[in-house]
């Protein structure tokens, strides 16, 4: 069944993450880009590397994306649609709501809390398989701001 905006709403998340942008300069010339989840070391990105995070199709979650760093970032995950709910802990409103797959993620300007919006991620008619998820600026995500998600299959009794 395809999912709607008010399905999606109306929906109970199996869990709650908190995912988050960051940065470190190295030297004058290169920076160190992540995308980390919250409670994990950051680390740059690697071809091959294992899922950060494993979900079950069928299930529906809320990430919570924060910027930690002092540009901005654009949230992006292939094969799978959310709808943001809440900007800056304020929920967003009924107009605005939406399914989509890229977000913009306000700077941390180092005076407040951390810029983030709550997404409602939608794993109920996603294909299974493993899929990339990243900030959508080619020079992050080229410098290692990119992860890896793993959708299993439903298992019927399980």
């Amino acid at each position: 069944p395809e999912t709607t905006v008010l399905s999606l709403l109306a929906a109970i998340p199996h869990t709650t993450r908190t995912i988050y942008f960051s940065q470190r300069r190295l030297n004058s010339d290169q920076t160190n880009y992540y995308i980390t989840i919250d409670g994990d070391d950051p680390a740059v990105f690697a071809p091959g590397a294992k899922p950060t995070i494993v979900v079950t199709q069928g299930t529906v979650e809320d990430w919570i994306i924060q910027n930690r760093a002092g540009e901005v970032h654009t949230f992006h995950i292939h094969q799978v649609h959310f709808m943001a709910i809440e900007i800056n802990g304020q929920p967003v409103a009924a107009s605005d709501l939406k399914l989509q797959d890229v977000i913009f993620v306000p700077l941390y300007d180092g005076t407040t809390g951390f810029p983030s919006v709550r997404l409602r991620m939608d794993f109920t008619s996603v294909v299974v398989g493993t899929f990339v998820y990243h900030c959508h600026m080619l020079a992050h995500e080229d410098y290692g701001m990119m992860a890896v998600i793993q959708v299993d299959p439903h298992l019927l009794g399980g």
